[in-house]
């Protein structure tokens, strides 16, 4: 019996086959690359608004930006918010760096009433810890605030709400909670728990900017 030999392949036809593979192997490989890049691509236009809406954000009509200082670690993260003021003729923007997230601020500090901002204003502050100079920024703040608005501020010590008075009483006190109070027309009683100062300042502070921001004062 003879045995029939394989016909060898002619070398043209080699030759086409690896052509074709060599083909879909390319063609396979730009597929991935490019569906590779697009996932790169989509990751990086979302991963940049998830920044931008971090960064920036909007507190019942008020900006703010959230800005860290990093000169020494850890970092110190601050919210960021602009009123306009007028300098020797000209009108600029002064920064105000909070260091409380507004957003959070309104579930951690309680206000009970709204807030009119009057031009005269007496402030008694009986709150007097220190707290690692909390209380010296978060009265400061709220002085250059008071100032900007061109309001009329006097210091009175034994402050107490009064009816009928048409300028805005201020007391700043320790209490068991952190809270904001208004009493009658435009007494407001700040109640500071332990060390936090600047939570309370800081509400109402923003409370404030959004009076400012919804009557253009």
């Amino acid at each position: 019996m003879v045995e029939k030999k394989p016909k060898k392949k002619k070398d043209n036809e080699d030759a086409s086959e690896s052509k074709e593979k060599r083909a879909e192997r390319e063609n396979r490989f730009l597929k991935n690359l490019f569906i590779f890049f697009g996932i790169v691509l989509a990751g990086f236009i979302i991963g940049s608004l998830a920044f931008s809406e971090a960064v920036e954000f909007q507190y019942r009509g008020v900006n703010f930006t959230i800005v860290e200082f990093c000169d020494a670690k850890p970092c110190l993260k601050t919210y960021n918010t602009k009123l306009p003021v007028l300098a020797d003729g000209k009108e600029s923007d002064y920064n105000f760096y909070l260091r409380n997230d507004p957003r959070k601020l309104e579930k951690q500090v309680p206000f009970n009433g709204d807030l009119q901002i009057p031009k005269n204003v007496t402030i008694d502050v009986t709150y007097n810890r220190i707290c690692q100079g909390y209380s010296s920024v978060a009265m400061d703040n709220f002085g250059t605030l008071m100032r900007i608005l061109n309001l009329n501020v006097t210091a009175e010590e034994g402050l107490s709400c009064g009816s009928g008075i048409n300028e805005m009483q201020v007391i700043v006190q320790e209490g068991k909670e952190t809270k904001i109070e208004r009493i009658g027309s435009a007494c407001y009683i700040i109640e500071i728990k332990e060390c936090e100062v600047l939570r309370g300042m800081e509400r109402f502070m923003i409370e404030m900017f959004v009076e400012i921001k919804a009557n253009s004062i």
